[in-house]
């Protein structure tokens, strides 16, 4: 019979906590036994996403805390991962779900660098800053997960940013998965890429600038989308596959890149 809590009493840190994917691996990780530590950089939408957990899922107020951390910022995240175990203990495992995406869509001719600088920093900077610091305070056979994109292998115009910042958390990722091996050969710490499609969140939905001032455009689901499944993916879908890989049923997975993205067919895409 399975395990219904695959996760009891294990330490998991997750940034990016208080809203989408992030929001949703949060709750999958505590309804299944898991001490959850959340960072994301409000506040208040922290406090608010914690009250929710707490009204749906019984006896959980001692398992799961909150940390406003701007993960671009190093005494954030130490204080964070820190303080996480300094509560429970060290950690198990670390979920890098924080991201920003372009405000614009530009070709690069086009693209300001400092709206480069801006993706840069949360992504790579910021998963940079949470893998340093989770290596330190990671138990032996721990897991690492960070948060790729469909963009990583299909890299679609006038995504530059977006599209560089995902493929240098992939060198990242397979980095730090040989350092996790060299540092606890018998019992290595995993990590692995874990690729999402169109994801429904937020993020997904906020406008973006068009070129030369020519307004703002939306993404919407429907048949124009260059996927075999014609839709979004649902925020708890792709938390359930970080879930795995957070977990001991992928214990043989290191320096893997996994895509959860609907059959992305790149023949099909125009740009």
């Amino acid at each position: 019979m399975a395990n219904p809590y695959p996760f009891q009493d294990k330490v998991v840190v997750v940034s990016g906590a208080s809203r989408g994917t992030g929001l949703a691996l949060s709750r999958y990780l505590l309804v299944r036994g898991a001490k959850v530590s959340m960072a994301a950089t409000s506040e208040e939408n922290l406090k608010k996403a914690i009250a929710g957990i707490e009204q749906d899922i019984p006896d959980v107020k001692d398992r799961v805390i909150y940390f406003p951390t701007d993960v671009r910022n190093p005494d954030d995240v130490k204080a964070w991962i820190e303080g996480t175990v300094a509560k429970w203990g060290e950690l198990d495992g670390a979920a890098n779900v924080a991201a920003k995406m372009n405000k614009s869509i530009h070709p690069i001719e086009d693209l300001e660098l400092e709206e480069l600088k801006e993706v840069l920093d949360v992504n790579v900077i910021g998963t940079f800053n949470s893998i340093k610091y989770e290596m330190k305070n990671m138990k032996p056979g721990g897991s690492i997960v960070n948060c790729g994109s469909q963009q990583v292998k299909y890299a679609s115009g006038n995504m530059g940013a977006y599209a560089a910042s995902k493929n240098a958390i992939r060198g990242l990722s397979q980095s730090a998965a040989y350092e996790g091996g060299a540092k606890y050969p018998k019992n290595p710490i995993r990590v692995n890429l874990l690729c999402p499609g169109c994801i429904d969140t937020d993020m997904i939905r906020q406008p973006l600038h068009l070129p030369k001032g020519a307004g703002t455009w939306t993404m919407t689901e429907g048949d124009h989308l260059t996927s075999i499944i014609k839709r979004y993916s649902k925020p708890e879908e792709i938390a359930a596959s970080i879930a795995f890989l957070l977990g001991d049923e992928s214990r043989f997975m290191t320096k893997q890149e996994i895509y959860v993205d609907g059959g992305w067919m790149e023949a099909n895409y125009v740009a």
